[in-house]
């Protein structure tokens, strides 16, 4: 048995007030004044003993009395199984708010049509008057306090598990004042549920816990292409297995006129495999997807992929000096696939932006007002910017965006300190890499309008981006008198990365809720899906005509007019490992079968009234 209000228990102490004052009055000698003793001896023994027990028993019910009345303030209630016999306690009305986790992790040993029966079970004990919210952590609001008469079940017969990634923090923390029972149906998943350590709310948090602390996954965490071959597309794909045992999975590549299928062998870890397939299609784009073996977690066992068959992409190079793209020359010259054209400002006049897919600016000593223009108009029709500083500008017409200020040089050198660790750019790059080079002239560029993504060891920053990730600012430049880097094994994959970044290759692949934005000359565009199509409307932004589509809630290949592109899920969820919460004062957890909450206040208000008719009969006798 739990109580609702259990600091009334305190007052329990008091129950035993009629025993204190009994032996009190019992001990205290009292002088009674006979005319004679006479009719003493006539009294009978039996109506002695009476008049006793009739006193034992009023000081055991007006002990009980106040006992009872003590445990009613309390509001006590205890957890039972569903049980018909437990029908019979009345149940008041009551705001229940109710979260099933909708991840793709809870379809897991069907945890989440496990999940949708307890949901119903829940609702099917409550009062018919009680007002009832229904939410997913995918954010899906499926019932808004409405009365449990009116909710079916076939409403929650139909709710299906989404690919989006858990909310239930964002949830959970706009309700801290919410004036209700709370439950939430999920599998504690470590990865989603790890703040629950340190969540405080005014509310009891009811955790209905369907997680395994023993499980077995493997999944699909990532898939890229590597660089062309002549007679073969070649790839990496890197797999996980989240359980504490090898095993052998079959993986099987599907191209549209071609089957791929292998088996590896995976170890308890992430592991990455490089594997090729022959080049049997003339076609520019190739689309199809990968699949393993294990079957736990089928959401995580297939990956789609749009392949673009790679074309020389043309980068314009514009500088003032020779000595400032040295090490960008050399780059450029082993790389293929980019067209390159190397210029110098003072014969910027005379081409076009808008032939070139990204520009590189090197450390100019000015942006005048004719540069600034180029650059506006380059960038409003989708173009992108890669600014490499080296000093301060002398005139800078972009001082709505960023501001420089001293240079900063001549005193030893900086390293690499912060850095997005998640950011696109800076991902599977160890510390000790990223640490590694010498900054030995650094321009302090004070952002406006600018997200940094990384620091040096003194707070100036590295990089920087605008908010339409379609301008790149770095605040050194890449030769002998600014750093060493070049030297350095990050300055390849950085470069490759930041390009990648602007979208030339990595945006034919998106994540299950990420927002696509392409740009469109259509005012309206068709959009095939794999569940269903739409015709939306295209808008001007700056300019340019683009289109902003974030209904990517299941994975599969998404159609643009011409343009294709993957969606898949995250593979975090894939890791089942359980979160290991402890009970406190503000969370309960709940495992195995539900328990349900039956209040037995009106029980013990009854006994305690009870009581008090039984006493009053009792004196009056």
């Amino acid at each position: 048995m739990s109580f609702f209000t259990p600091f009334f228990l305190y007052l329990l102490p008091l129950s035993s007030l009629p025993i204190i004052l009994h032996f009190i009055f019992r001990f205290r000698l009292k002088k009674v004044d006979f005319s004679s003793l006479f009719f003493l001896v006539d009294l009978k023994k039996e109506r002695f003993n009476f008049y006793r027990l009739r006193d034992i028993l009023l000081l055991i019910l007006r002990t009980l009395f106040i006992a009872f009345l003590i445990l009613s303030l309390s509001r006590p209630y205890i957890l039972k199984k569903k049980s018909p016999l437990l029908k019979i306690l009345p149940q008041k009305a009551k705001s229940i708010l109710i979260i099933l986790d909708d991840s793709y992790s809870m379809g897991y040993e069907n945890n989440f049509e496990k999940g949708k029966e307890i949901l119903k079970e829940i609702i099917k004990n409550l009062n018919k008057n009680s007002k009832v919210t229904i939410l997913l952590t995918s954010k899906r609001k499926i019932v808004e306090n409405e009365k449990v008469a009116n909710i079916s079940e076939s409403l929650i017969e139909n709710l299906k598990i989404s690919y989006d990634i858990s909310y239930a923090k964002e949830i959970l923390e706009n309700l801290k004042d919410f004036d209700g029972e709370v439950y939430l149906i999920t599998d504690l998943q470590e990865y989603s549920y790890s703040f629950l350590k340190d969540f405080k709310s005014n509310f009891l948090l009811r955790i209905v816990d369907l997680g395994k602390e023993n499980f077995k996954n493997c999944g699909i965490v990532d898939f890229r292409f590597l660089p062309e071959r002549e007679e073969k597309i070649a790839f990496q794909v890197k797999l996980a297995n989240y359980s504490q045992r090898e095993v052998e999975t079959p993986i099987t590549i599907y191209g549209e006129d071609f089957v791929f299928k292998n088996f590896l062998i995976l170890s308890s870890g992430i592991k990455e495999f490089n594997l090729e397939i022959p080049k049997r299609s003339e076609k520019n784009i190739i689309t199809g997807r990968v699949e393993i073996g294990e079957d736990n977690l089928v959401s995580d066992n297939i990956y789609y992929f749009v392949y673009e068959k790679k074309k020389e992409i043309p980068l314009l190079i514009a500088y003032e000096r020779e000595e400032d793209i040295f090490y960008l020359r050399k780059l450029f010259s082993v790389i293929k696939n980019y067209q390159i054209n190397y210029l110098s400002l003072k014969e910027i006049k005379k081409i076009s932006f808008s032939s070139y897919s990204i520009v590189f600016l090197v450390n100019p000593s000015k942006i005048d007002q004719f540069l600034k223009w180029q650059l506006l108009n380059y960038l409003k029709k989708g173009g992108k910017v890669i600014l490499i500083l080296g000093r301060t500008l002398e005139e800078n017409k972009f001082e709505e965006i960023f501001e420089t200020k001293e240079t900063w040089e001549g005193k030893g050198f900086l390293t690499l300190e912060k850095w997005e660790k998640n950011h696109f750019i800076f991902q599977d790059f160890k510390e000790k890499v990223i640490k590694e080079p010498k900054f030995y002239r650094v321009v302090n560029l004070q952002e406006k309008n600018l997200k940094v993504l990384a620091y040096f060891n003194n707070n100036f920053p590295f990089l920087l981006e605008d908010t339409l990730n379609n301008l790149l600012i770095f605040t050194t430049n890449f030769s002998d008198n600014f750093t060493d880097m070049p030297s350095k094994i990050i300055f390849l994959p950085l470069i490759l990365r930041t390009l990648e970044y602007l979208g030339i290759e990595r945006k034919n692949n998106f994540f299950v809720g990420e927002t696509i934005v392409l740009n469109f000359d259509l005012p309206q565009i068709k959009i095939m899906t794999p569940f269903g199509n739409f015709l939306k409307e295209t808008y001007l932004e700056k300019g340019t005509r683009i289109i902003k589509f974030n209904e990517t809630k299941e994975p599969g290949i998404y159609q643009f007019e011409e343009k294709k592109v993957s969606i898949n899920v995250k593979g975090d969820e894939g890791n089942l490992k359980k979160l290991n919460l402890k009970e406190r004062e503000n969370l309960k957890i709940i495992k195995g079968e539900i328990k349900l909450e039956y209040e037995i206040t009106y029980f013990f208000l009854f006994l305690t009234f009870f009581i008090f008719l039984t006493e009053v009969i009792l004196f009056l006798i």
